[in-house]
């Protein structure tokens, strides 16, 4: 029987629960943290979640702007309620954000490429919009935090547009391009520091300790795992597929096929290229030293992966002959879907009962968002943001350290 009682066990060890049993360590609770694989965030975020998404790639998405608004949302949690951490480099002016030395985020902007495909003017009116809402994230107020509520407004009609389309139908060009808002990333580092500042303010955890039930009487809930029980008062369950199999929820897999290359000249552009056909996107993020994450669109089915890897390596040799494929990885993503959707970018956050809750991200950078918003649901309170955190570069056992150069050199 279990001869501890935690205030809250936290189920999943991916970007959610990290984030989540951190910002419950903020106030002094006792926290466990069970994940069943042997390293934490080592399946939807992977090695490599390198892409910090402004909501500038979802303008595409025909949900009148509310991924990016929630995009728009998470990133000034980020700044409020994470700007204590060394690496927390983002800046907030009057018109978008600025990159201040080395950190969590990279000035090194990834450039949307729209094919052009004049004979479908819908698809030209979805770029005009998409183009047009990309310089006002890239230009938004975040000191008066106005929260996206312009976004999603645009009118056919519109002057705006009208000039857009003037714009895209007089560039004889392949693509039309704009500089997005986004940016690359270094999550293991990102990650690795709020794991740190949960563990010193108490974080216990466990991996290799896959959950199999759990049981709840009265006021207190038993955890049942493959080799222990864990007894709480209180459990967040933040893994996907232990959610499916307790809540017969609908969680949604599918399969993103990555590639990491070498021979990536250092004056090439981290891009995406955007298409009508969906399955024709591709993008490419640099990662220095000639060597570069390249990736497109996600899978329903794993088992035409290995094709699709070989697509995009046959389509990134006609932009770059020079360049050569060193390693792959597929990332796995599990996301909350109702019966009419494909994806849902979104994050959900459900009361099972009185002790028990579910949680279910869906964009990596959400899960910036997602924490407070726990927190403040629990509480009635936001999470403390008065910390002074002293610059350190720790490395954490239960956090998969392979670096690019690591790929690179074991051809792994």
């Amino acid at each position: 029987m279990p001869n501890k009682k935690y205030n809250w066990v936290v189920i999943g060890g991916g970007i959610s629960g990290i984030s989540i049993a951190e910002i419950l360590c903020r106030e002094g609770n006792s926290v466990l943290l069970l994940e069943k694989n042997e390293y934490l965030a080592s399946e939807t975020s992977k090695v490599f979640h390198e892409w910090l998404h402004t909501g500038a790639l979802y303008t595409l998405v025909p949900d009148r702007m509310l991924t990016t608004r929630y995009l728009l949302g998470a990133i000034d949690d980020l700044i409020e309620f994470y700007d204590f951490y060394e690496g927390m480099n983002l800046k907030k002016t009057e018109s978008g954000l600025t990159i201040h030395e080395s950190g969590w985020f990279n000035d090194d902007p990834i450039l949307f490429k729209y094919r052009m495909r004049k004979i479908n003017p819908i698809w030209e009116m979805v770029v005009a919009k998409s183009a047009i809402e990309l310089d006002k994230i890239s230009n938004h107020d975040w000191l008066r935090r106005r929260g996206g509520e312009d976004y999603g407004k645009l009118k056919l009609f519109d002057s705006r547009m009208m000039s857009e389309l003037r714009n895209i139908y007089t560039d004889n060009r392949s693509f039309y391009e704009k500089l997005s808002s986004d940016v690359t990333m270094n999550s293991r580092k990102l990650i690795t520091d709020i794991l740190n500042h949960g563990i010193k303010n108490g974080l216990e955890i466990r991996v290799n300790e896959p959950v199999n039930d759990l049981d709840q009487r009265n006021d207190e809930v038993t955890i049942k795992t493959k080799n222990n029980n864990y007894l709480a008062e209180n459990v967040a369950i933040c893994s996907p597929d232990f959610i499916s199999k307790h809540e017969s929820l609908n969680i949604k897999e599918s399969f993103a096929p990555m590639a990491v290359v070498d021979g990536v000249d250092d004056s090439v552009q981290n891009f995406v290229e955007l298409d009508y056909y969906y399955k024709n996107c591709i993008n490419l993020l640099k990662k220095g030293g000639g060597l570069g994450q390249v990736g497109g669109i996600s899978l329903s089915d794993s088992s035409k992966v290995d094709d699709y890897l070989e697509f995009l390596i046959r389509e990134h040799k006609k932009r770059n002959p020079n360049i050569k494929m060193v390693g792959t990885y597929v990332g796995v993503k599990k996301e909350l879907t109702r019966k009419s959707q494909n994806r849902n970018y979104e994050y959900h956050i459900h009361k099972t009962n009185d002790n028990i809750w579910s949680i279910v991200l869906g964009k990596f950078t959400l899960a910036f968002s997602l924490a407070p918003e726990f927190f403040r649901r629990i509480y009635n309170k936001n999470p403390r943001v008065d910390y002074k955190m002293e610059a350190t570069n720790e490395k954490s056992d239960f956090i998969d350290t392979t670096t690019w150069k690591d790929v690179f050199s074991d051809g792994q």
